[in-house]
């Protein structure tokens, strides 16, 4: 008998089509930096590796199919969602922005909602194995 793939197994490659997305709208927004003021390295190290490389990392992880990755993935989107909302307020309250960044915005402020959603349907239907003889030592 064939089986069909489960749709949990579906879910795990929407989550990592999500994060790809997000390093997609990351890599549109770096067009619309404005410099005005040089960052210091440390500080652009340290933006980079959280705006381009933990999207694909959080994409890997959530192929694996662990709970934790799930958490993770929550949680990033939870942090995107709340950076581009406060983006979007001050764009709007600010200086006017172009009518492409704000897009760009609220393109990845919906990636990342979905991201909260989609990771939260996994983590509250995905079931771990349970070890057959559980330790009582906790």
């Amino acid at each position: 008998m064939t089986e069909r793939p489960s749709s949990r197994t579906q879910t795990h490659h929407i989550l990592a089509v999500i994060c790809f997305g997000l390093f997609a709208g990351a890599m549109a927004l770096n067009g619309f930096h404005a410099t005005e003021a040089e960052d210091p390295p440390t500080r652009s190290v340290i933006w980079n590796t959280f705006q381009y490389g933990m999207p694909i990392l959080i994409g890997g992880m959530c192929l694996t199919g662990k709970r934790w990755a799930f958490m993770t993935a929550v949680i990033y989107g939870t942090i995107g969602l709340a950076l581009d909302i406060a983006t979007l307020a001050q764009s709007v309250t600010g200086k006017p922005e172009s009518t492409e960044f704000i897009v760009v915005i609220m393109t990845t402020g919906l990636l990342n909602l979905i991201l909260i959603i989609f990771g939260g349907k996994c983590l509250l239907f995905t079931k771990e194995s349970v070890p057959a003889h559980p330790r009582d030592d906790c």
